[in-house]
C-alpha cells in the first residue's frame, strides 16, 4: 500500500509543469524545467560608430560674383540708356570750310622758310538739340603731306544748336628749317603763280544737351589743298577760287595733339 502511494506521487501528467519534488517523465532527475534556459545576451561595452554619411554642401553664389553681376547689369543699363539717347538726339559732326586765306612775306631760300598765314574758318553746328564744346584747339599749316610749317593753339569756344561761327587765326614761321627739297618745290610753284598749302585743326569736342553730355572725342579737320595765288615778283598770295570745304573726322582713341613749331600767333573768334 505504501509503495503504490509513492508510485502515484511520481506520476506526472504530461503537459503540466512538474510539482515541486517531481521530475517530468522522460527527463533526467534534477531538471526542474523541461526546456534548457538560454544564456543571457551579452552586450559589448565598446562603442561602435555607425556608418559615416557624407553630405554635399551646396554653396550659393559668392559675394564677389554677386557684385560682378550687379555691376554688369548696371553698366548694361547705362549703356542702353546712352545708346537710346544717341539715337534720339542723332549727333552730327560740325561742318568746316576755309572762307579766306592769305600768305605774306613768303621767302624760301637755302633750307629755311619764312612766311605769315592768315586764315578764316567757317564752323557750323548742324545739330538741332546738341551744343558742341571745343577744347584744346590747335591749328597747323602744312606743305605737302607731312611738312609742318607752323602750329598754334587757339582759344576754346562753345557752339549752340544751329550756330555758325567764324574763327580767325594767324600762323607764322620765322626762318623755319624745311630742307632744300621743300624750298625748291615752294619756289618753283610760286614762279608758276600758285602754291598749295594745307590746314589741319585738332580739337577735343563734347556734345551736350541739358544734363546729358557725351564723352570727349578727338576732332580732326583737314583742309587740303588751300591754293594761294601769287603775282610775279610778289611775296603775298591770296586764296584762289571760292571757299573750300574741309574733311571732318571724329576719333575716340587717345591721340596727342600736334606740338608747335610756331613762333607767334594772333586769333579772333566771331560768333554769328
Amino acid at each position: 500500500m505504501a509503495s503504490s502511494l509513492a508510485q502515484d506521487r511520481d506520476k506526472t501528467v504530461t503537459g503540466y509543469p512538474a510539482q515541486p519534488g517531481q521530475v517530468a517523465a522522460g527527463y533526467p532527475h534534477g531538471s526542474g524545467y523541461p526546456y534548457a534556459i538560454p544564456p543571457p545576451p551579452t552586450y559589448s561595452t565598446t562603442y561602435q560608430p555607425g556608418p559615416t554619411r557624407y553630405y554635399q554642401r551646396i554653396d550659393g553664389p559668392s559675394l564677389l560674383c554677386r557684385l560682378i553681376t550687379a555691376a554688369s547689369v548696371v553698366f548694361a543699363i547705362i549703356g542702353l540708356i546712352f545708346f537710346i539717347t544717341w539715337l534720339v538726339l542723332k549727333p552730327h559732326l560740325p561742318e568746316f570750310r576755309v572762307d579766306s586765306a592769305s600768305v605774306s612775306s613768303l621767302n624760301a631760300t637755302g633750307t629755311e622758310l619764312t612766311a605769315t598765314w592768315d586764315f578764316t574758318l567757317f564752323v557750323r553746328n548742324p545739330n538741332h538739340k546738341l551744343r558742341i564744346n571745343y577744347d584744346s584747339v590747335e591749328a597747323t599749316v602744312l606743305y605737302g603731306d607731312d611738312v609742318r610749317l607752323a602750329t598754334s593753339r587757339l582759344p576754346p569756344f562753345l557752339q549752340e544748336t544751329k550756330n555758325e561761327t567764324r574763327v580767325q587765326f594767324q600762323l607764322a614761321a620765322r626762318s623755319e628749317y624745311v630742307g632744300e627739297d621743300v624750298v625748291k618745290r615752294v619756289s618753283g610753284e610760286r614762279a608758276h603763280g600758285s602754291v598749295n598749302f594745307g590746314v589741319t585743326v585738332y580739337a577735343w569736342i563734347r556734345f551736350r544737351s541739358g544734363i546729358w553730355r557725351m564723352r570727349q572725342h578727338l576732332l580732326k579737320v583737314y583742309c587740303d589743298p588751300v591754293s594761294m595765288g601769287f603775282s610775279p615778283n610778289n611775296a603775298t598770295g591770296t586764296l584762289l577760287g571760292q571757299s573750300r570745304s574741309c574733311e571732318v573726322d571724329l576719333n575716340s582713341g587717345c591721340q596727342c595733339l600736334i606740338r608747335g613749331i610756331i613762333v607767334e600767333s594772333n586769333y579772333v573768334v566771331q560768333t554769328a
